[in-house]
Order: C-alpha cells, then structure tokens, then sequence
C-alpha cells in the first residue's frame, strides 16, 4: 500500500489540480475493489466495453484529462490492480 500511496503523491504533485486527481485515485481504487469485471484480461489492459464504461462513469464525476491521465498512469494502475484485486 506504500508504494500505491507513493504513485499517488507523484501523479498528485503533476496535476494542475491535485485535489481532483488524489480524490479520483481514491475512488478508482475503491471501485476496482469492489467491481465484477467479466473480461479482467482486457480490462486489465485498459481495453473494451467494460473499461470504457468504467472511464465514461469516472468523467461523470471528473474532468475528463484527469481520468485520463490518471488511467493511463502504469505505475498507478498495475499497483491500483495489485492492491484493490490482489493481482
């Protein structure tokens, strides 16, 4: 958990608005934790329907740079992976 709450703090220090972007890796770890991902393969690899709805519910809430950013961060999404599902 050290290291996800490192890859936090640097993708925190980077954004124009290090608020939006810690609340937003809060809560992509929160719901990874407790979503049913039917295809994890392509999902995992940030691909398909599932992970595209997955983005587009997270632009509801966020602008949408940041999700992107953030998404598309491997740091943080292999160790968001490795720690909310055990991977």
């Amino acid at each position: 958990m050290e290291e996800w709450n490192k890859a936090v703090r640097i993708l925190k220090d980077e954004s124009v608005e290090p608020n939006k972007t810690a609340q937003l890796c809060e809560r992509v770890f929160q719901d990874l934790k407790r979503m049913k991902i039917k295809d994890k393969k392509k999902f995992y690899e940030r691909l398909g329907p599932e992970f595209e709805n997955f983005t587009l519910k997270l632009e509801e809430d966020y602008p949408s740079y940041i999700v992107v950013n953030v998404l598309n961060e491997d740091d943080f999404w292999k160790l968001t992976l490795k720690v909310s599902r055990g991977l």
